[in-house]
């Protein structure tokens, strides 16, 4: 057992040189508490301070070598940091997109520098106190993780269910709400539970080797982690903690003095807590049970989709990978087809071997390996090592070399279901880590040389000299690599500046746009763009601002300027990202009335990158409608409803141009799915056929085939459906109790009881929503069913609607820029509220459905190849 023993905080021999090393730990605390870290980076002038953070420790490494105090990693740890710069190297001149590539390939170079830096700087007597700094740190962040996610996301949540109880609606605290799980302060509930799995050993460690009052803090610090990663509810987090948990098991049956009962006890303990918690947590506990049952396929399509997206782009790239940063530029071009509306745009693939492959190929795949089998050389040799006697300079206590390695070890797990190596407070653990063992490893094979030869240690020797100034000779040979490296680095500086400067620039303009100052928008994205032509961000946002601007103009001339800006904008931002869907669709929408043959072009480019995206098979149908090719618009529109059945009971039928093609696009469903069924029929496909008899069923029922569409739901139907069904057939209905607890079922009870009506229907929109109804609406919803004889009537005739335009959710973010405004679509949608609202079931519009996707892709296939 170590003994415990006290441990001071940071104490360096002499803070010479070291005013860089300062500087760059201050960045290091900045990012890893700023709220929203990982937004920040994004956005002026945040952007710019991470910049100069990153370069802090290139100049420090620069004064390192300049002073002669450079230390290798050893034990050849520098031949997998060389192989893997080559690689980077290679990756970045091959990228289909280079000037992306270097972007992130200079953030991953300052990277290594600050490892280096912190190698050389990292005397025996340092690396304690480095752990001290780094464990205090992250009981900062988790305090102000805690802070915030109480003070901003528990308390207005737990408010408004509190106010939902009042109103008679009880819903439960949901994790399965992305916007409920706590992350703060990077960002994303990931990154949190990344980190944590990363410091949770740390904390374990100190309380383990420190006494008295700090032993406590570090003991309270594992039980704050804890908690904070349960308010996380990451999968991948508590992955993590149970091979933790697995690995102190094994440690204390390999080292601890403690019968094995007590450790078997303490193991049972521990798993039966880890269960608690899991349990305990609604979404965790939901995934359990639907991997269990079976019905867990959409909690993994998510990351399924982002690692079949990121094999396929590697192995377009075999060797090298895309590059660095091109993920999202690619990313819908190897996106598959029957990936449905999940997942659409990526900036990152949600695993970090994924993420490599793509990038880097099989060179990263080369790099991992050997990094991989040497580190576990080298922690195989320091475990055998450890019954060595101690030498006379002070050394890290193997407890927290132990847990550092237990850190890294979970967190390998971990970052299968996540990257995080983009993320400043995560790499930067990973840095002063990998830093601490090199300096480990490299001593201890030391310490083991020298007691086999019987020479004294060395170590203490070298730290004597470390602060003296060097007695080699000054020469022009000695200064030429850090010479080399400030002439490097003022080169990548010098393309560095236009990058902030546009980033300014557009930040401004963002800024005039907010106070209805186009003009002043238009000038300093357009100078942003001139800076930065490789960037779609900068031709995106003008193309969509403009070309929206233009549509909501009066003035027909002025109309017409902006919209022909807004195309030609556009039309940029595609020649620079030739592989995103949102260029083509946006640029369809503007040509649909001008020129309705390129807007066909747009939208059939658009439907092969993203073929389930809303509204682009509809805006292609309006677009072959208006060249007079209503043979090819029915197919269209016809696609698009089969995806997205709901459509058939907008008012938008209504419109003169479109009533004509209403009954042909509702036979052709019919058809299409009478079609489909034989297939899956003869497949057995039980999941994709009863999808498509409740989809046939509900598009019968809405037709007024209520005998076709009882044949579906009998057998394929829910029990909202089939009340449906039988109000319409005039049955009375056996039992209300366990319809309303859904919406619909709320909406179907106040149907019936017209006293109670706007209660219940106040009710289904909460909990449909877990939303307040508006009041207009509401009323709207009380009037139109009060007038209404029945209730087919009051969803097929009488129903409310309302208008919207989809927003791009995420947009800058994705794009890694979250200055600007996020974009909506220029459709605009009109929808039948209560069928979209509280009956969506009745026509399933599934944001996953692979099956489906896959059966309709040939027939997207036919079309798209008759209208290139």
């Amino acid at each position: 057992m170590t003994k415990p023993i006290p441990l001071s905080p940071l104490s360096p021999p002499s803070t010479k040189g070291n005013l860089l090393g300062l500087l760059t730990a201050a960045f290091y605390i900045l990012f890893t508490l700023l709220p929203d870290s990982n937004t920040a980076m994004v956005e002026w002038p945040w952007v710019l301070f991470w910049q100069v953070g990153l370069l802090c420790p290139v100049l420090w490494l620069l004064g390192i070598v300049w002073q002669r105090r450079f230390s290798w990693l050893g034990n050849r740890l520098d031949w997998v940091v060389g192989f893997l710069l080559v690689g980077l190297l290679l990756s970045t001149l091959l990228s289909p997109f280079p000037r992306q590539a270097h972007w992130y390939g200079w953030a991953v170079l300052c990277f290594f520098a600050a490892l280096y830096a912190l190698n050389s700087w990292l005397v025996p007597s340092r690396r304690i106190g480095l752990l001290i700094f780094q464990g205090y740190l992250a009981l900062a962040f988790i305090l102000v993780s805690l802070l915030l996610w109480s003070s901003q996301t528990l308390a207005p949540e737990l408010t408004r269910l509190q106010e939902f109880r009042q109103l008679g609606v009880s819903l439960p605290f949901d994790f399965a709400n992305i916007e409920l799980r706590n992350g703060f302060p990077i960002g994303h509930q990931n990154y949190v539970a990344g980190y944590l799995v990363l410091v949770l050993p740390l904390f374990l460690g100190l309380g383990i080797v420190q006494t008295g009052w700090q032993r406590w803090v570090w003991l309270t610090g594992v039980c704050l982690g804890l908690v904070n990663l349960y308010t996380t509810s990451s999968r991948g987090g508590w992955l993590g903690v149970a091979l933790l948990l697995a690995i102190a098991v094994a440690g204390l049956l390999w080292r601890s003095q403690l019968p094995r009962r007590w450790v078997g006890l303490i193991g049972l303990a521990g798993l039966v807590g880890l269960a608690g918690l899991v349990l305990g947590n609604n979404r965790l506990r939901s995934l359990i049970t639907g991997f269990f049952t079976g019905q867990g396929e959409g909690e993994l399509a998510y990351r399924l989709i982002t690692v079949t997206t990121g094999w396929r782009m590697g192995l377009s790239h075999l060797l090298t990978g895309a590059g660095p940063g091109n993920v999202p530029l690619l990313y819908q071009r190897y996106r598959p087809t029957w990936a449905g509306r999940e997942a659409e745009l990526h900036y990152q693939l949600h695993s970090t071997p994924a993420q490599l492959w793509a990038e880097l190929g099989l060179w990263s795949v080369l790099t991992a390996v050997g990094a991989i089998a040497l580190l576990t050389v080298l922690t195989l040799r320091w475990l055998r090592s450890l019954n060595l006697q101690p030498t006379a300079h002070p050394s890290t206590p193997p407890i927290l070399i132990g847990c550092i390695l237990s850190g890294l070890t979970a967190y390998v797990l971990f970052s299968l279901t996540d990257y995080q190596l983009d993320n400043i407070p995560i790499s930067g653990v990973l840095v002063l880590y990998l830093a601490v063992l090199a300096a480990e490893f490299r001593n201890q094979k030391s310490e083991v040389r020298s007691q086999e030869s019987g020479v004294g240690d060395e170590e203490p020797e070298a730290r004597k000299q470390e602060d003296k100034a060097p007695t080699t000779k000054n020469s022009l040979t000695s200064y030429f690599p850090p010479l080399s490296g400030l002439g490097l680095l003022a080169i990548i500086l010098v393309w560095l500046v236009p990058i902030q400067q546009a980033w300014m620039l557009s930040s401004q303009g963002f800024r005039a746009l907010s106070q209805n100052d186009l003009n002043t928008f238009a000038q300093r994205l357009t100078r942003s763009h001139q800076l930065v032509p490789w960037e779609p961000y900068y031709s995106y946002q003008l193309g969509w601002n403009l070309g929206n601007a233009g549509l909501q103009m009066s003035d027909p001339k002025q109309q017409q300027i902006l919209l022909q800006d807004g195309v030609s904008w556009l039309q940029r931002g595609i020649q620079a990202a030739p592989d995103q869907e949102f260029g083509y669709s946006n640029l369809a929408w503007l040509q649909i009335n001008r020129d309705p043959k390129a807007a066909s072009q747009g939208f059939a480019r658009a439907a092969q990158l993203v073929p389930a995206k809303r509204g682009v098979f509809y805006g292609l149908g309006l677009s072959l409608l208006a060249q007079g090719n209503s043979e090819l618009a029915i197919a269209a529109l016809s696609l698009e409803a089969l995806r997205d059945p709901l459509l058939i009971t907008s008012p938008l039928w209504g419109l003169p141009e479109l009533q004509p093609l209403y009954q042909p696009v509702l036979s052709r469903m019919e058809t299409e799915y009478t079609a489909m069924l034989a297939t899956t029929t003869a497949q057995n496909s039980p999941l994709l056929t009863s999808q498509l008899h409740q989809s046939r069923g509900g598009l019968r029922w809405w037709v007024g085939d209520l005998k076709g569409s009882r044949a579906d739901l009998d057998t394929y139907g829910t029990p909202l459906s089939q009340a449906v069904l039988n109000l319409a057939h005039g049955q009375p209905l056996e039992s209300l109790s366990e319809l309303e607890t859904t919406a619909g079922g709320l909406a179907i009870a106040a149907w019936l009881n017209p006293d109670k009506r706007q209660n219940l229907l106040n009710q289904a929109w909460i909990k449909a929503t877990r939303t307040l109804p508006p009041p207009e609406i509401l009323q709207q919803l009380v009037e139109s069913m009060t007038r209404s004889s029945t209730l087919d009537q009051w969803l097929k005739q009488h129903a409310p609607s309302r208008q919207y335009r989809r927003e791009r959710t995420g947009f800058g973010v994705l794009n890694r820029h979250a200055d600007g405004p996020a974009p909506v679509d220029f459709l605009t949608v009109v929808e039948n509220i209560p069928m979209t609202i509280f009956f969506e079931a009745l026509m399933p519009s599934l944001k996953y459905a692979p099956e489906l996707d896959q059966i309709l892709q040939p027939e997207r296939d036919i079309l798209l190849g008759k209208v290139s």
